[in-house]
Protein backbone atom coordinates (compact mmCIF):
# COMPACT_ATOMS: atom_id res chain seq x y z
CA UNK A 1 0.00 0.00 0.00
CA UNK A 2 1.42 3.47 -1.06
CA UNK A 3 2.26 5.75 1.86
CA UNK A 4 2.79 9.49 1.57
CA UNK A 5 4.64 11.24 4.39
CA UNK A 6 4.58 14.92 5.22
CA UNK A 7 8.39 15.29 5.23
CA UNK A 8 8.76 13.99 1.70
CA UNK A 9 6.10 16.42 0.52
CA UNK A 10 7.87 19.37 2.11
CA UNK A 11 11.20 18.44 0.53
CA UNK A 12 9.67 18.27 -2.93
CA UNK A 13 7.79 21.49 -2.43
CA UNK A 14 10.93 23.38 -1.36
CA UNK A 15 12.84 22.01 -4.36
CA UNK A 16 10.05 23.13 -6.69
CA UNK A 17 10.02 26.65 -5.21
CA UNK A 18 13.80 26.94 -5.60
CA UNK A 19 13.61 25.93 -9.25
CA UNK A 20 10.91 28.52 -9.91
CA UNK A 21 12.92 31.28 -8.19
CA UNK A 22 16.04 30.34 -10.17
CA UNK A 23 14.04 30.44 -13.42
CA UNK A 24 12.58 33.88 -12.59
CA UNK A 25 16.00 35.32 -11.74
CA UNK A 26 17.44 34.03 -15.03
CA UNK A 27 14.59 35.55 -17.06
CA UNK A 28 15.00 38.88 -15.24
CA UNK A 29 18.76 38.94 -15.93
CA UNK A 30 18.28 38.30 -19.62
CA UNK A 31 15.79 41.16 -19.85
CA UNK A 32 18.16 43.53 -18.02
CA UNK A 33 21.03 42.71 -20.39
CA UNK A 34 18.84 43.39 -23.42
CA UNK A 35 17.75 46.76 -21.96
CA UNK A 36 21.37 47.81 -21.31
CA UNK A 37 22.39 46.75 -24.81
CA UNK A 38 19.56 48.84 -26.27
CA UNK A 39 20.58 51.89 -24.23
CA UNK A 40 24.25 51.62 -25.26
CA UNK A 41 23.25 51.67 -28.93
CA UNK A 42 21.24 54.87 -28.61
CA UNK A 43 22.85 58.09 -30.01
CA UNK A 44 20.94 60.38 -27.69
CA UNK A 45 22.54 61.20 -24.34
CA UNK A 46 21.34 59.25 -21.34
CA UNK A 47 20.46 62.48 -19.50
CA UNK A 48 19.18 65.68 -20.98
CA UNK A 49 21.49 68.69 -20.68
CA UNK A 50 18.62 70.60 -19.07
CA UNK A 51 18.57 68.13 -16.21
CA UNK A 52 22.34 68.55 -15.44
CA UNK A 53 22.56 71.21 -12.77
CA UNK A 54 26.31 72.24 -13.04
CA UNK A 55 28.21 75.41 -13.96
CA UNK A 56 29.69 75.48 -17.46
CA UNK A 57 33.06 77.26 -18.04
CA UNK A 58 34.89 78.03 -21.27
CA UNK A 59 38.43 76.58 -21.43
CA UNK A 60 41.28 78.76 -22.72
CA UNK A 61 43.30 76.48 -25.03
CA UNK A 62 46.02 78.99 -26.01
CA UNK A 63 49.59 77.78 -25.35
CA UNK A 64 52.12 79.88 -23.41
CA UNK A 65 54.81 81.66 -25.36
CA UNK A 66 58.10 79.80 -25.82
CA UNK A 67 60.92 81.47 -23.78
CA UNK A 68 63.94 82.64 -25.77
CA UNK A 69 67.42 81.62 -24.59
CA UNK A 70 70.11 84.26 -24.63
CA UNK A 71 73.28 83.56 -26.60
CA UNK A 72 76.04 82.05 -24.40
CA UNK A 73 78.88 84.38 -23.49
CA UNK A 74 82.53 83.62 -24.19
CA UNK A 75 84.63 82.55 -21.23
CA UNK A 76 87.75 84.33 -20.02
CA UNK A 77 89.87 81.53 -21.57
CA UNK A 78 89.12 82.87 -25.09
CA UNK A 79 86.47 83.73 -27.65
CA UNK A 80 86.15 80.10 -28.76
CA UNK A 81 85.51 78.84 -25.23
CA UNK A 82 81.70 79.03 -25.28
CA UNK A 83 79.72 76.84 -22.88
CA UNK A 84 76.04 76.32 -23.65
CA UNK A 85 73.74 74.52 -21.22
CA UNK A 86 73.08 71.58 -23.50
CA UNK A 87 75.99 71.81 -25.97
CA UNK A 88 79.38 72.16 -24.27
CA UNK A 89 82.38 72.64 -26.58
CA UNK A 90 84.40 69.70 -27.88
CA UNK A 91 87.77 69.61 -26.11
CA UNK A 92 91.02 68.46 -27.72
CA UNK A 93 94.34 67.59 -26.06
CA UNK A 94 97.46 69.16 -27.53
CA UNK A 95 100.45 66.90 -26.70
CA UNK A 96 102.91 69.63 -27.64
CA UNK A 97 101.66 72.14 -25.05
CA UNK A 98 100.08 69.50 -22.78
CA UNK A 99 96.91 71.55 -22.58
CA UNK A 100 93.26 71.07 -23.53
CA UNK A 101 91.93 73.30 -26.31
CA UNK A 102 88.64 73.81 -28.17
CA UNK A 103 90.39 73.79 -31.53
CA UNK A 104 92.07 70.68 -32.96
CA UNK A 105 95.87 70.76 -32.62
CA UNK A 106 97.85 71.16 -35.80
CA UNK A 107 99.08 67.78 -36.93
CA UNK A 108 102.55 67.78 -38.47
CA UNK A 109 103.41 64.89 -40.74
CA UNK A 110 106.63 62.95 -40.35
CA UNK A 111 107.96 64.50 -43.55
CA UNK A 112 107.45 68.06 -42.24
CA UNK A 113 108.96 67.36 -38.80
CA UNK A 114 112.55 68.54 -38.40
CA UNK A 115 114.55 65.43 -37.45
CA UNK A 116 117.29 67.58 -35.97
CA UNK A 117 115.00 68.75 -33.15
CA UNK A 118 114.30 65.18 -32.03
CA UNK A 119 116.74 63.72 -29.47
CA UNK A 120 116.02 60.07 -30.17
CA UNK A 121 118.17 58.42 -27.54
CA UNK A 122 117.46 57.90 -23.84
CA UNK A 123 119.53 56.78 -20.86
CA UNK A 124 118.60 53.55 -19.06
CA UNK A 125 121.42 53.04 -16.54
CA UNK A 126 124.93 54.10 -15.53
CA UNK A 127 126.98 51.52 -13.65
CA UNK A 128 130.51 50.36 -12.96
CA UNK A 129 131.74 48.36 -15.92
CA UNK A 130 131.75 44.58 -15.42
CA UNK A 131 134.46 42.61 -17.18
CA UNK A 132 133.16 41.15 -20.42
CA UNK A 133 133.97 37.60 -19.32
CA UNK A 134 132.84 36.12 -15.99
CA UNK A 135 133.68 32.74 -14.44
CA UNK A 136 130.40 31.04 -13.49
CA UNK A 137 131.45 27.44 -12.67
CA UNK A 138 133.73 24.50 -13.34
CA UNK A 139 133.71 20.71 -13.51
CA UNK A 140 136.27 17.90 -13.62
CA UNK A 141 139.21 16.70 -11.56
CA UNK A 142 142.48 18.24 -10.46
CA UNK A 143 144.63 18.96 -13.50
CA UNK A 144 141.73 18.51 -15.96
CA UNK A 145 139.15 21.15 -15.07
CA UNK A 146 136.62 22.46 -17.60
CA UNK A 147 135.68 26.05 -16.75
CA UNK A 148 132.39 27.77 -17.68
CA UNK A 149 132.51 31.44 -18.63
CA UNK A 150 129.67 33.85 -19.41
CA UNK A 151 130.35 36.29 -22.24
CA UNK A 152 128.49 39.39 -21.01
CA UNK A 153 127.84 41.16 -24.37
CA UNK A 154 125.87 38.19 -25.75
CA UNK A 155 125.03 36.14 -22.64
CA UNK A 156 126.59 33.01 -24.20
CA UNK A 157 128.27 30.39 -22.01
CA UNK A 158 131.77 29.43 -23.18
CA UNK A 159 133.58 26.25 -22.05
CA UNK A 160 137.37 26.20 -21.97
CA UNK A 161 140.34 24.48 -20.40
CA UNK A 162 143.70 25.98 -19.50
CA UNK A 163 145.66 27.05 -22.58
CA UNK A 164 142.60 27.60 -24.83
CA UNK A 165 142.07 30.82 -26.78
CA UNK A 166 138.58 32.33 -26.66
CA UNK A 167 138.73 34.42 -29.81
CA UNK A 168 135.18 35.80 -29.50
CA UNK A 169 136.05 37.25 -26.07
CA UNK A 170 139.58 38.28 -27.04
CA UNK A 171 141.27 36.38 -24.17
CA UNK A 172 143.41 33.31 -23.59
CA UNK A 173 143.03 31.00 -20.55
CA UNK A 174 146.56 30.90 -19.12
CA UNK A 175 145.74 28.67 -16.14
CA UNK A 176 142.86 27.34 -14.08
CA UNK A 177 143.04 25.85 -10.60
CA UNK A 178 140.85 25.21 -7.58
CA UNK A 179 141.94 26.67 -4.26
CA UNK A 180 140.56 26.59 -0.76
CA UNK A 181 139.72 30.12 0.32
CA UNK A 182 138.28 31.57 3.48
CA UNK A 183 134.83 32.94 2.72
CA UNK A 184 133.08 35.24 5.16
CA UNK A 185 129.36 34.68 5.68
CA UNK A 186 127.05 37.21 7.25
CA UNK A 187 125.96 36.22 10.75
CA UNK A 188 128.26 33.21 11.02
CA UNK A 189 131.90 32.23 11.27
CA UNK A 190 134.08 32.25 8.11
CA UNK A 191 134.25 28.94 6.27
CA UNK A 192 136.68 27.47 3.75
CA UNK A 193 135.31 26.68 0.29
CA UNK A 194 136.75 25.38 -2.96
CA UNK A 195 136.98 28.33 -5.33
CA UNK A 196 137.83 28.21 -9.04
CA UNK A 197 140.49 30.73 -10.10
CA UNK A 198 141.14 31.51 -13.78
CA UNK A 199 144.10 33.57 -14.98
CA UNK A 200 143.49 35.21 -18.37
CA UNK A 201 145.47 37.25 -20.84
CA UNK A 202 143.37 40.11 -22.24
CA UNK A 203 144.51 40.96 -25.77
CA UNK A 204 142.52 44.22 -25.76
CA UNK A 205 144.27 45.73 -22.74
CA UNK A 206 147.38 43.55 -22.71
CA UNK A 207 146.85 42.80 -19.01
CA UNK A 208 146.39 39.65 -16.95
CA UNK A 209 142.92 39.28 -15.43
CA UNK A 210 142.00 37.00 -12.51
CA UNK A 211 138.45 35.67 -12.26
CA UNK A 212 136.74 33.57 -9.57
CA UNK A 213 133.35 31.89 -9.52
CA UNK A 214 132.37 33.64 -6.26
CA UNK A 215 132.32 37.24 -7.45
CA UNK A 216 131.64 39.41 -10.47
CA UNK A 217 134.72 41.10 -11.86
CA UNK A 218 134.02 44.87 -11.82
CA UNK A 219 136.24 47.70 -13.04
CA UNK A 220 136.31 51.18 -11.56
CA UNK A 221 135.38 52.93 -14.81
CA UNK A 222 131.75 53.45 -15.82
CA UNK A 223 129.55 52.31 -18.67
CA UNK A 224 125.99 53.18 -19.63
CA UNK A 225 123.01 51.55 -21.25
CA UNK A 226 121.25 53.76 -23.80
CA UNK A 227 118.23 52.97 -25.93
CA UNK A 228 117.00 54.19 -29.29
CA UNK A 229 113.57 55.78 -28.92
CA UNK A 230 112.63 54.85 -32.50
CA UNK A 231 113.21 51.08 -32.52
CA UNK A 232 114.14 50.21 -28.91
CA UNK A 233 117.67 48.97 -29.65
CA UNK A 234 119.88 48.97 -26.52
CA UNK A 235 123.57 49.90 -26.68
CA UNK A 236 126.31 49.43 -24.06
CA UNK A 237 128.54 52.50 -24.25
CA UNK A 238 131.45 54.13 -22.44
CA UNK A 239 132.86 57.64 -22.47
CA UNK A 240 133.82 58.45 -26.05
CA UNK A 241 131.59 55.81 -27.63
CA UNK A 242 129.43 56.66 -30.63
CA UNK A 243 125.92 55.45 -31.43
CA UNK A 244 124.84 55.82 -35.06
CA UNK A 245 121.15 56.32 -35.85
CA UNK A 246 119.26 57.34 -38.98
CA UNK A 247 119.16 61.07 -38.23
CA UNK A 248 122.75 61.39 -37.01
CA UNK A 249 125.14 59.91 -34.49
CA UNK A 250 125.49 60.46 -30.75
CA UNK A 251 128.75 60.85 -28.83
CA UNK A 252 128.78 59.70 -25.22
CA UNK A 253 130.52 62.22 -22.99
CA UNK A 254 131.00 62.32 -19.22
CA UNK A 255 129.25 59.62 -17.17
CA UNK A 256 128.21 59.88 -13.52
CA UNK A 257 127.06 57.01 -11.32
CA UNK A 258 125.73 59.05 -8.38
CA UNK A 259 123.54 60.63 -9.59
CA UNK A 260 123.19 58.62 -12.76
CA UNK A 261 123.75 61.05 -15.62
CA UNK A 262 125.26 61.05 -19.10
CA UNK A 263 126.26 64.02 -21.25
CA UNK A 264 125.36 63.09 -24.82
CA UNK A 265 126.10 65.17 -27.95
CA UNK A 266 124.07 64.73 -31.11
CA UNK A 267 125.93 65.39 -34.38
CA UNK A 268 124.13 65.79 -37.70
CA UNK A 269 124.93 63.46 -40.57
CA UNK A 270 126.96 66.16 -42.34
CA UNK A 271 128.77 67.09 -39.11
CA UNK A 272 127.64 70.70 -39.31
CA UNK A 273 125.32 70.71 -36.28
CA UNK A 274 125.86 69.68 -32.67
CA UNK A 275 123.35 69.48 -29.85
CA UNK A 276 124.34 68.44 -26.30
CA UNK A 277 121.93 67.22 -23.65
CA UNK A 278 122.30 65.88 -20.11
CA UNK A 279 120.36 62.62 -19.93
CA UNK A 280 118.99 60.98 -16.79
CA UNK A 281 117.27 57.59 -16.49
CA UNK A 282 113.48 57.68 -16.47
CA UNK A 283 112.03 56.81 -13.08
CA UNK A 284 108.50 55.80 -12.04
CA UNK A 285 107.80 59.38 -10.96
CA UNK A 286 108.75 60.62 -14.44
CA UNK A 287 106.18 58.32 -16.03
CA UNK A 288 103.44 59.48 -13.63
CA UNK A 289 104.36 63.15 -13.86
CA UNK A 290 103.86 63.98 -17.54
CA UNK A 291 102.12 67.32 -16.95
CA UNK A 292 103.16 70.82 -17.85
CA UNK A 293 106.08 72.00 -15.75
CA UNK A 294 104.97 75.62 -15.39
CA UNK A 295 104.11 76.48 -11.75
CA UNK A 296 101.14 78.59 -12.92
CA UNK A 297 99.90 77.23 -16.27
CA UNK A 298 97.87 79.61 -18.40
CA UNK A 299 95.16 77.07 -19.11
CA UNK A 300 92.88 75.90 -16.29
CA UNK A 301 92.72 72.59 -18.13
CA UNK A 302 96.48 72.00 -18.22
CA UNK A 303 97.76 68.80 -16.64
CA UNK A 304 99.69 69.93 -13.61
CA UNK A 305 102.62 67.90 -12.25
CA UNK A 306 102.11 65.69 -9.26
CA UNK A 307 103.79 67.09 -6.18
CA UNK A 308 106.39 64.69 -4.82
CA UNK A 309 107.02 65.00 -1.06
CA UNK A 310 110.65 65.56 -0.10
CA UNK A 311 112.58 62.52 1.00
CA UNK A 312 113.48 62.43 4.70
CA UNK A 313 117.10 62.94 5.58
CA UNK A 314 118.79 59.67 6.34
Amino acid sequence: MFRFSLSEFLDKFILLVAMVVFLLVGISSIKSVKVLDTISRQDAPMLSESKVDVDVYAVDTSLPETPLWGRPQSQSRGDDWVFDVFTPPVLYYNPASREFTVTPPELVSANERDPWKAFEIELLEVRQRPYRLQLVGYAGDDGDYLASFEYIPTGDVLLARAGKLLSEAGVKILSFEVKQMEVEQEGSMPVFENVGVARLHDYESGQEIFLTNLETKIFSDLEAQVRSVENGDVFIVREGSQVELDNGFYIIGDLSENPQEAMVTKVSTDGGKRLSKLLKPLTEDDFLNQGILKPNPTSPFAIKPREVPPKPNS
